[in-house]
C-alpha cells in the first residue's frame, strides 16, 4: 500500500510537472509579433501595452514607417495607454484605446489619433501582417474619411464605406513598372475625384495608403507609407 501510495504522488507530480510545462508552452506559443505604425502624421509619441497587474510594454507609434516588430503576450484584449502611480504610489493605467488580436502570430496594428495627442483618445485597427496576407506588390487602403472613397488602381477597382479597409495587387499598366490611379469620394450624392495620376508599382515593397478628411478644408485626401520588404543585414553580419 506504501508503495502504491508512493507511486501515485510520483504520477500526481510528474503529471504536475508535466502540467507546468504544457502552460509555459502555452504562454510561449500565445507570443504575437506586432508592428504599429500611427495616422494622421505627427512626430513620434510613446504609449505603453498593458500586458499584466502593474506591467507594461513600452511602444513608440511613429507615422512614417513602420515599428519593428514587438513580442507581446496574446490577451483577450490588447488595452494601449499610459501608467502611472497615484498619491498612494499604487500602480494605475489610463487607457487611450484598445482592441482585439486577430489570429494570426504576426500582426499589423494602425493607430489612428482622435485628437492632437493620444489621450484624447486612439481608434485601433489589428490586422494580419503575415506576408501571404499582406505582401511583395500589394496595397492596403484604409477609409478614415467620413465618405465613401472609390477608387482604380493598377486595373483593381474597390470601394470603401468610411472605416473599411482592401488590400489589393496593382498591375502595371503605364509601362513597365508604372499603374494608373484615380481616387474620388461621394459627397452631396456626387463623386468628386481627387487624385489620379501614374504611379509606380511596388516589387520587393507594400504599400499602406489612408484616406482622411482634412482638417482644414474637409476635402477628403491620403497619407501613404512603403514598407520594404528587403532585410538589410546589421553591421557585421
Amino acid at each position: 500500500m506504501v508503495f502504491a501510495g508512493r507511486s501515485f504522488t510520483r504520477v500526481v507530480l510528474a503529471t504536475t510537472l508535466l502540467g507546468a510545462g504544457m502552460a509555459t508552452f502555452r504562454v510561449q506559443a500565445q507570443e504575437v509579433a506586432i508592428t504599429c505604425l500611427s495616422f494622421p502624421k505627427r512626430p513620434p509619441v510613446s504609449i505603453e501595452l498593458l500586458v499584466g497587474p502593474g506591467k507594461t510594454v513600452p511602444i513608440s507609434l511613429q507615422s512614417h514607417t513602420l515599428t519593428d516588430p514587438l513580442k507581446v503576450p496574446r490577451l483577450a484584449v490588447w488595452k494601449f495607454g499610459k501608467s502611472g502611480t497615484n498619491a498612494e504610489g499604487e500602480f494605475r493605467f489610463k487607457s487611450y484605446g484598445q482592441v482585439r488580436p486577430g489570429t494570426a502570430r504576426k500582426q499589423l496594428l494602425l493607430f489612428v489619433h482622435k485628437g492632437t495627442s493620444p489621450s484624447e483618445g486612439l481608434n485601433i485597427l489589428a490586422l494580419n501582417d503575415d506576408k501571404t496576407a499582406f505582401g511583395a506588390s500589394q496595397m492596403l487602403f484604409v477609409n478614415i474619411a467620413r465618405e465613401p472613397v472609390a477608387g482604380l488602381v493598377g486595373g483593381k477597382q474597390f470601394r470603401l464605406n468610411p472605416g473599411k479597409h482592401i488590400i489589393i495587387t496593382p498591375k502595371a499598366d503605364r509601362g513597365k513598372n508604372l499603374c494608373f490611379a484615380s481616387l474620388k469620394y461621394m459627397r452631396d450624392n456626387k463623386w468628386r475625384t481627387f487624385f489620379s495620376t501614374n504611379w509606380p508599382t511596388l516589387t520587393r515593397a507594400r504599400g499602406l495608403v489612408f484616406l482622411y478628411n482634412d482638417p482644414r478644408s474637409k476635402s477628403v485626401k491620403f497619407h501613404s507609407v512603403v514598407d520594404s520588404l528587403v532585410r538589410v543585414p546589421p553591421p557585421g553580419e
